[in-house]
């Protein structure tokens, strides 16, 4: 059977070939981290919250370009099991903070490995120059 020529003949569109090599990106990194018990979500928030200790809520949400509310959603895990702690600002009852705690960093040390292998798996794939053009390219969009 002849194969059927599309309706309309546009180029294939960027930004959806971007997003499914995203898709592709982060399922290397998750698989990665799974060994870690982390997803790249957690891994990054527990990142941050170790670069800057005691973030309000509101930082660490402005920090990882996320909403309050997906940041909540991927911290209660994280809280659970106990590898950070969110706590009520001494200076003000209104501002919550997050700190990491002993677990949360030997996590971090886990997650570090783990994320260091897919990094280097990455690049394999697609050279850190490319990448650079990319995002080069692309600052032009904003």
């Amino acid at each position: 059977m002849p194969k059927r020529k599309p309706v309309l003949d546009y180029p294939p569109c960027l930004y959806l070939r971007m997003r499914i090599a995203t898709k592709r990106l982060l399922a290397l990194y998750e698989t990665h981290l799974a060994r870690a018990q982390l997803s790249m979500p957690q891994f990054g928030l527990l990142i941050a919250a170790a670069e800057e200790p005691d973030l309000s809520m509101a930082q660490l949400a402005e920090k990882r370009s996320i909403s309050p509310s997906t940041l909540t959603r991927t911290l209660k895990p994280l809280e659970a099991e106990g590898l950070v702690e969110t706590y009520t600002d001494p200076a003000s009852r209104r501002i919550r903070r997050v700190r990491l705690t002993r677990d949360g960093r030997a996590r971090i040390r886990a997650g570090f490995a783990a994320w260091k292998q897919a990094q280097t798996e990455a690049a394999k794939i697609v050279p850190p120059k490319l990448v650079a053009q990319v995002l080069h390219a692309t600052e032009q969009l904003v």
